[in-house]
């Protein structure tokens, strides 16, 4: 290794589907793979272990982590569970339900913006929005259904409704009932995110909004609050928490 270099870490976000699995130089986000169905013989055909790792995190809301840190068996692992100590306070009351994803993201907004009244919104398979005071102190926020959970529920829950894919619009109102259904639902989900930072609004003037997730292109550029939208903020906050846990 050149001796220069920082010591590279591993970060792994586990979920249901689709993990992804970054490895960090310091604070650079190195490389980055997305595992489609993950198992623990995807993961070891990504020969990360050619690299120089030291340590890893891994957070995981489906599967066994031991299985996945297995692979890898020389790194300094921390496994992200209630337990785990976090830069930030965490006074949810049901630490043990919450979602990984959420600490991370907001121990994230609270490191990247220390100082500040935070609103993260993670817009993936659910919406979650999460409040951090400028003093590092987490409460708790809000879950609502995503995109793709909407637009189940419509042909789920109706006889003639049919399934639709997200995509980009760019009007109103529905000639169709495709687009009728396209519009509801993305417009409907613009208007609840400008008018839940609205509210927070009333008691931090000055808050300051980060968006993420996969669904983000769908909103960031058409509503009106100013809002930044912040790529693989969950793995920069996994990323924090490691380098938190192995100072201490």
């Amino acid at each position: 290794m050149n001796p220069a270099q920082e010591p590279l870490k591993l970060v792994i976000d586990l979920g249901n589907s689709r993990a992804k699995a970054a490895v960090y130089e310091g604070n650079e986000l190195m490389s980055l793979q997305i595992v489609e169905n993950p198992t623990p013989e995807k993961f070891s055909a990504l020969t990360l272990d050619e690299l120089n790792l030291t340590a890893g995190i891994i957070s995981s809301v489906a599967g066994d982590p031991a299985s996945y840190t297995a692979v890898y068996p020389g790194l300094n692992w921390i496994v992200l569970d209630s337990d785990t100590a976090v830069p930030i306070i965490n006074n949810y009351e049901t630490p043990e339900t919450l979602g990984k994803d959420r600490l991370a993201a907001v121990t994230a907004a609270h490191l990247l913006h220390p100082g500040k009244d935070m609103l993260v919104i993670d817009a993936g398979t659910a919406i979650t929005y999460d409040f951090i005071n400028r003093d590092g102190v987490y409460s708790g926020g809000s879950i609502s259904p995503g995109l793709a959970m909407r637009f189940n529920s419509l042909h789920t829950f109706t006889r003639r409704l049919p399934l639709l894919q997200t995509q980009e619009i760019d009007y109103l109102i529905g000639r169709n009932t495709n687009e009728s259904i396209l519009s509801g639902v993305i417009n409907g989900i613009r208007c609840e995110i400008d008018g839940i930072v609205d509210q927070y609004r009333l008691s931090w003037p000055e808050l300051r909004i980060l968006i993420t997730g996969g669904d983000t292109k769908y909103f960031e550029k058409t509503l009106k609050n100013n809002i930044f939208a912040t790529p693989n903020l969950v793995l920069t906050g996994l990323k924090l928490i490691l380098d938190y846990n192995l100072e201490k």
